[in-house]
């Protein structure tokens, strides 16, 4: 019998693939409904508790009340892609080693939906990443 690939592994190795930023903190304005995947939610209900919304909220519930990150070390894809995907770039001038495309950034968040098993949204995130190619 086939051992079916551990998501949380597969996305943390989708993590690893982007870029470092020097962040400053300043963006946490920035911070409101986010879509992620299942693995990413229930690791951030389990480890931290807090459940995230993906949707009906203003602010990130994950927020401290100093405005950082209470889970920024198992935060989502797309909330490590902010600063450092071209059209995501920091209004407060934090710089990423690397700037990734747009299409780069679609990828990886298709790349951590199909780690996580979930095809449809990775068919659309690659969707996304070939229309903004043409």
């Amino acid at each position: 019998m086939r051992r079916r690939p551990d998501p949380a592994a597969a996305i943390a190795a989708v993590h690893d693939q982007v870029p470092a930023i020097a962040c400053r903190g300043l963006c946490h304005d920035s911070c409101g409904p986010i879509r992620m995947t299942r693995s990413e939610h229930d690791t951030i209900r389990v480890r931290h508790g807090i459940d995230i919304p993906t949707t009906g909220i203003a602010t990130c519930p994950a927020l401290t009340i100093l405005n950082r990150c209470a889970v920024h070390e198992d935060r989502p894809t797309v909330c490590r892609l902010w600063g450092v995907v071209d059209p995501m770039r920091c209004p407060h001038g934090c710089e990423p080693d690397r700037v990734l495309t747009a299409g780069e950034g679609y990828e990886l968040l298709a790349q951590a939906a199909h780690a996580d098993g979930d095809r449809a949204e990775a068919r659309q995130f690659r969707n996304a990443a070939r229309a903004v190619a043409q």
